[in-house]
């Protein structure tokens, strides 16, 4: 026997009534770090069954953020934002940083800042490489002959400066002095922590259960009974139970404020003291 009595209709979060496409966003320079740290990064995540969007564009112009790149931040939970020597040059990485700071604020996306081999107090003071990227972006407005572009720029330059001051002034983490695989791994567990999915599985590979995941499904998203209901899954040994449920699992977890998987209830049971042990 098998009961989902942790996944309780009614009982997700109001943060995540909305469906979110992806659960990390990853904003980074690709010139710096898209084939080591992001990428060892993002591939961290993917492993672990966190679903993460990265932008696989090497070309950037100095046109307005890709509608895609909007879509794909709006539609995630978190960002992680790596803010390398190079970061303030690309004008895509600055757009996606207001827009980032913007969903932090209206709808709790979280945002975890990465200090790349950079002082934060260089990104907030813009000194440094940060100071000399402003500096280019702001000759180039400067010399914008054409009065709406140049108001334009203006007012993306100061959006920008803002941006830069905001993801400083928030709790980051620093890579100085350490091993990028250890300080891989913590991010990921942070992440984990942050986003509430401490406890979720990879997905198994189920055949010929589609009705089964389809009625499991329908019943987590049935929302008319305003009361606490348990679905139990009930069957002979070997026929899929567990893996049925742990895919069920995996895939609504972070939906909820709190939820447990439990496997093998009934070793985990003291008839005895009527009680759970410790599990």
């Amino acid at each position: 026997m098998v009961v989902l009595s942790e996944l309780c209709k009614g009982s997700s979060s109001s943060s995540s009534n909305q469906a979110h496409g992806y659960d990390v966003f990853l904003n980074f320079r690709g010139a710096d770090t898209r084939h080591g740290f992001t990428n060892h990064l993002y591939n961290a995540l993917i492993h672990t069954n966190v679903t993460t969007f990265l932008d696989d564009e090497e070309i950037e112009t100095e046109e307005d953020l890709k509608p895609e790149l909007e879509s794909a931040i709006r539609a995630s939970r978190a960002s992680v934002i790596v803010l390398s020597k190079n970061y303030a040059t690309s004008t895509w990485c600055l757009d996606e940083l207001v827009l980032i700071l913007e969903q932090h604020k209206t709808c709790n996306h979280i945002v975890i800042p990465i200090f790349y081999h950079v002082e934060p107090t260089y990104v907030r003071k813009e000194k440094s490489s940060f100071g000399d990227a402003m500096a280019k972006h702001r000759q180039r407005m400067e010399a914008e002959t054409d009065a709406n572009k140049r108001s334009k720029l203006a007012q993306k330059m100061d959006s920008w400066n803002k941006a830069l001051t905001e993801v400083a002034d928030l709790k980051g983490n620093d890579v100085k002095d350490r091993l990028e695989v250890e300080f891989i791994d913590e991010i990921v567990k942070d992440i984990f922590r942050r986003l509430h999915i401490s406890s979720r599985f990879p997905l198994p590979q189920l055949i010929g259960m589609e009705d089964s995941i389809k009625f499991v499904n329908s019943w987590l998203k049935d929302t008319s009974s305003h009361t606490t209901d348990i679905l139990t899954v009930l069957g002979m040994g070997g026929i899929g139970k567990t893996s049925l449920t742990k895919y069920v699992y995996a895939l609504h977890s972070y939906e909820f404020d709190t939820c447990s998987f439990i496997e093998d209830i009934g070793r985990k049971f003291d008839e005895k003291s009527n009680r759970m042990l410790d599990v």
